[in-house]
């Protein structure tokens, strides 16, 4: 009998959710602050969005042997796991020694990356960001090792927990770095990177208690293994390429709106992209638990247990994703006023936007999940190169007409037409024609979701639109609010999702 699995995502969910919650806090005090700078604020942002690249250096090999990690951990072999995470150690030191120096030459030269740096002081900071971006880049390698030794045991929430803590003395350094003319910016972000070793720290100490994972062991196991390269090489290639094409859909914009917008440009961006990073963070807490069991699954050939999980993964998160993205985008004004003011108007549009590209998460995630645990090569080129391609070309073809709404506008088209195909992935692998898709999926979310529209609809005449944390908390509580009582009538509704509810309520009660 396989192990369940429901008091591990009930841990994650929660500690995951307390960190959302303190992510939003984050938004809510740490960036009004930073945007009360726009020119300084458009330089933070581009410094810390090469930060990002850091998340790719393992160049597609991490996914792929979070896959096989997971596979080794469910059939018990600790050794060959020790193995297939000491090979991708290897190849994420391998890289991060050409982005350190990269990030290095940079630093002496910000204006290559940066347009219309308009003082010394302003390319001082750039310089100064870009260095410290370099000295504490190593720790994203013990930062991914950790995310899959715990990852593929469904217990991130032990990182979660430290992560909370980290993320709490951030938002109180805000009080000591951004105070009435002062505004040490350098200063903030050397304490995020010492908090975030910090955490890495811990937890690395944990991991060798709780799982007696011997990492001395695990150090010996970087290097380069050519039996487990050929095991990896066809899904990490495939994994590469979509990640190429990952960064250059998603990674580039504050890149690209600097050289050719200037760093105000970047700022305005940076509202919106702030709210549709925090969805994809959020979806992340929702769906990237499932990846682990979907490999467990595979691993274990169980087909019939991947195919209940996909239906239930679709009727516990459809409603969490629609009637979140609808709140966003109908009290976005409010929002937007009450956070950081009237010179970000030009944000809300663009925000809009940007989190739309989010609506089709609830069937995207879980067939993307399955594109890799299936290991469907092939399939994985081709749903990854629509986007960009979508993107880029929408872009060069308008940017002259529509300046920076080109960027949000065509991010939205590129996502939709791409999302066709994990719209038909999921109706093949469940069987179901579009019209039962509509039926099963979509049906019972009509009512909830006309109630949400109506009510915001009304709610939005009503708002506070001047800059200030009260106002701020009334726009976020209404809408928390609305999308309580629409979940309560989606429960209604569907019977699958109350169903699985209830089951949920009741082994945590047992």
């Amino acid at each position: 009998m396989q192990k369940s699995y429901t008091f591990n995502y009930l841990k994650i969910y929660f500690w995951q959710g307390s960190s959302i919650v303190l992510n939003l806090l984050s938004m809510f005090i740490v960036i009004p602050r930073l945007a009360d700078n726009p020119s300084i604020y458009g330089i933070y942002v581009v410094c810390i969005s090469a930060n990002i690249f850091l998340s790719y250096a393992d160049i597609g090999f991490a996914g792929a042997g979070y896959k096989f990690a997971a596979e080794s951990f469910a059939q018990n072999n600790l050794a060959e796991e020790i193995k297939i995470i000491g090979f991708i150690g290897f190849i994420l030191l391998s890289f991060l020694v050409i982005f350190a120096s990269a990030v290095f030459f940079l630093a002496l030269n910000p204006s290559m990356l940066i347009k219309n740096i308009h003082t010394p002081l302003e390319a001082d900071i750039a310089s100064q960001l870009l260095l410290i971006l370099a000295l504490f880049s190593p720790v994203c390698i013990f930062q991914r090792i950790l995310d899959i030794i715990y990852g593929i045991r469904l217990e991130q929430y032990i990182i979660q927990q430290s992560m909370i803590l980290a993320s709490a003395l951030k938002i109180l350094s805000v009080l000591y770095f951004f105070k009435t003319n002062y505004y040490d910016i350098v200063g903030y972000y050397v304490f995020c990177n010492l908090a975030n070793l910090t955490v890495v720290m811990v937890n690395l100490f944990a991991a060798k208690v709780k799982y007696h994972y011997n990492f001395l062991t695990l150090l010996k196991s970087f290097n380069f293994s050519l039996k487990i390269f050929h095991r990896t090489k066809a899904l990490a290639f495939g994994s590469l390429f979509s990640t190429i094409m990952f960064i250059l859909y998603y990674e580039l914009d504050a890149f690209a709106i600097a050289k050719l917008l200037g760093v105000d440009c970047v700022a305005i961006y940076a509202i919106g992209f702030t709210i549709m990073s925090f969805l994809r963070n959020l979806f992340g807490v929702f769906y990237t638990p499932f990846l682990a069991r979907f490999n467990h699954c595979i691993g274990m050939n169980d087909i019939d247990g991947l195919r209940n999980l996909y239906n239930n993964i679709l009727a516990l998160t459809l409603p969490f994703v629609i009637f979140i993205i609808f709140t966003l985008c109908l009290l976005m004004a409010p929002l937007i006023y009450s956070w950081v003011g009237p010179f970000y108007e030009k944000s809300i549009i663009l925000a809009q936007l940007l989190i739309l590209s989010y609506i089709y998460s609830f069937f995207s995630y879980p067939a993307s999940f399955l594109i890799i645990a299936q290991e469907r090569i092939k399939m994985l080129y081709l749903a990854s190169a629509i986007s960009p391609l979508v993107y880029w070309i929408g872009i060069a073809f308008t940017i002259n007409y529509l300046g920076l709404m080109s960027f949000a506008l065509f991010k939205f088209i590129a996502i939709s037409i791409s999302s066709l195909i994990y719209f038909f992935i999921t109706l093949n692998f469940l069987n179901l024609s579009i019209s039962g898709f509509i039926k099963k999926i979509i049906r019972p979310l009509i009512v909830p979701l006309g109630f949400l529209i109506l009510a915001l609809w009304f709610l939005n005449t009503l708002m506070p639109m001047t800059k200030h944390p009260l106002n701020l908390l009334i726009v976020v509580l209404s809408g928390g609010l609305i999308v309580s009582i629409s979940l309560f009538l989606y429960s209604l509704c569907s019977n699958q999702f109350r169903d699985y509810t209830h089951e949920l309520i009741r082994k945590v009660s047992a």
